[in-house]
């Protein structure tokens, strides 16, 4: 039976501009440049979540790319040579990225991400925002976590899922439990880690929570109204608050949609399957998917 990842390896249509190797260049990434440019001078880094599937990101890529935009596919755990899990995973993989495109004379590097890269890149983007100009976050949480390891169920570990500069980023504890899991699947009748992040993302510590207010430029956040996965939509307000609350100088703009899961990507997966709103309303959450994608294209074209 062929992998997740060896099914989107078939379904890429045109090979990268570029490649670059974790040996070479220090990160794992593919270029997509566009036959026609629609945005001079910006790029784009994009990565996945905690699926870890490295071929969809790239598929991702190349759907942007053939609307006008200059994407580098990127992944940061789950390859060769990369973390094989949420530990301590270092922010600098992005920040090397970033500065190739900008080596190659993009002015403009803004990120995108989706769930556990929706909170890669707004930390990323908070913690560096000369390089990073704009922020599209999927599924946003507002926190940064802590780590875990997936295997038969997951496993927290006892730190950050991320660093920078070799320390770890400020982590809310989760309440990861087997026996809470299995309860929220069968409640929810399909994936569902919502309630081991409800608290933190409510409550975490001042320290614990992303400081979005440092990022250098918009932010677009894209989420469902409820999402199963965790509440990405009460993240959403959080971070819309904080930033009304610190005088954010940059535009910020909320798209949220009634159907939709946490695989909201202009991308068909069999993923979308673990979500009962995707079983139940497959047409209309694939509509909202490319609502999204042409309103992410306008928001960059027009708010950065």
């Amino acid at each position: 039976m062929k992998t997740n990842s060896e099914r989107a390896l078939e379904r890429l249509k045109l090979p990268p501009n570029k490649e670059f190797d974790l040996k070479k260049d220090g990160f794992i990434a593919a270029l997509y440049s566009p036959e026609q440019d629609e945005y001079p001078q910006k790029a784009v880094v994009m990565f996945g979540g905690s699926d870890g599937i490295y071929p969809l990101t790239r598929l991702m890529a190349e759907k942007y790319a053939e609307r006008g935009m200059t994407v580098l596919a990127l992944a940061y755990w789950n390859e060769p040579g990369l973390p094989d899990c949420f530990e301590r995973i270092p922010v600098e993989t992005v920040e090397k990225a970033a500065l190739r495109l900008q080596e190659c004379g993009y002015e403009k590097i803004g990120l995108w991400g989706i769930s556990m890269g929706a909170e890669l890149a707004l930390l990323a983007g908070s913690l560096m925002p000369g390089l990073v100009s704009c922020v599209t976050a999927v599924c946003p949480i507002n926190i940064c976590g802590q780590g875990f390891r997936k295997g038969k169920g997951i496993e927290p570990l006892d730190c950050s899922a991320f660093s920078w500069r070799g320390e770890e980023i400020p982590w809310a504890r989760l309440r990861f439990s087997k026996g809470r899991i299995l309860r929220d699947c069968l409640r929810e009748k399909g994936v569902c880690l919502r309630s081991c992040y409800e608290e933190a993302v409510l409550h975490a510590a001042g320290e614990a929570q992303i400081k979005v207010e440092n990022i250098g430029g918009p932010v677009l956040m894209i989420y469902p109204e409820y999402d199963g996965m965790w509440p990405s939509e009460l993240a959403a307000e959080k971070i819309g608050q904080r930033l009304k609350d610190k005088g954010f100088a940059y535009p910020v703009k909320h798209l949220s949609y009634r159907y939709a899961s946490h695989m909201l990507v202009p991308v068909t997966s069999r993923s979308t399957v673990m979500f009962r709103v995707e079983r139940k309303f497959p047409a209309k959450c694939r509509e909202s998917d490319m609502d999204a994608f042409e309103k992410t294209l306008t928001f960059w074209k027009e708010a950065w």
